[in-house]
């Protein structure tokens, strides 16, 4: 990944920890959950890497679609994670020159301490994929917080709380929209982001 790319990596190491300077949330408490969270959704890809995307930290699950991977080996497309440039494959006169998607957004987790957090984390990728926030149990079931998650069409999911039997489970409080929205050039940066993930594939199959 370019040294200078809107795309930078967080840690990969899934458990809680603080805050960092200023006050600047670093990793969100339910992270080492994520895992679980993405199976008890049905989501059947590859738990990718937590990742800063336009801004936002978020975890992608993603699936390798041979096929194209193949064509694009054989036509020497590497994954390209430089924004501007993927910016001018929506070109016209670029349209027979841009290498395919190699990748299936499965879905996108925002995990956080607070569903405001979250959610200003996973809305700007709406239409893309599935999107869930990943929140602390109470919060979680914050009546705000269920009522904004239903009028963007985001999913909730809530870690255990400190009272339940199995600390490692998992709650979902609502499962969001189904699919993708609009294809995924008419949502801002999104073939970036399949770019991006395509690159952490490769990364994490290495």
């Amino acid at each position: 990944m370019a040294q200078d790319s809107p795309a930078r990596h967080a840690s990969g190491v899934f458990a809680p920890l603080a805050h960092g300077v200023e006050g600047v949330e670093i990793l969100a408490a339910p992270d080492h959950l994520i895992p679980t969270a993405v199976a008890t959704l049905g989501w059947n890809g590859v738990v990718l890497p937590p990742v800063v995307l336009l801004g936002r930290r978020v975890v992608v699950v993603a699936e390798l679609l041979q096929p194209m991977h193949d064509r694009r080996r054989a036509t020497g497309w590497e994954p390209v994670d430089d924004r501007i440039a993927v910016s001018t494959w929506d070109w016209p006169e670029m349209a027979h020159l841009v290498p395919p998607p190699a990748v299936r957004l499965v879905g996108i987790v925002a995990p956080a301490r607070h569903w405001r957090t979250g959610l200003t984390a996973a809305v700007p990728f709406s239409g893309l994929c599935p999107l869930t926030l990943l929140l602390p149990a109470d919060i979680a079931r914050d009546a705000d917080c269920l009522r904004q998650a239903d009028r963007f069409g985001v999913g909730v999911v809530a870690a255990a709380s400190v009272s339940d039997v199995d600390p490692t489970a998992v709650d979902v409080l609502r499962t969001g929209r189904a699919g993708a929205g609009p294809p995924a050039r008419t949502v801002a940066g999104g073939r970036w982001v399949h770019e991006v993930a395509y690159g952490q594939l490769l990364a994490h199959a290495a």
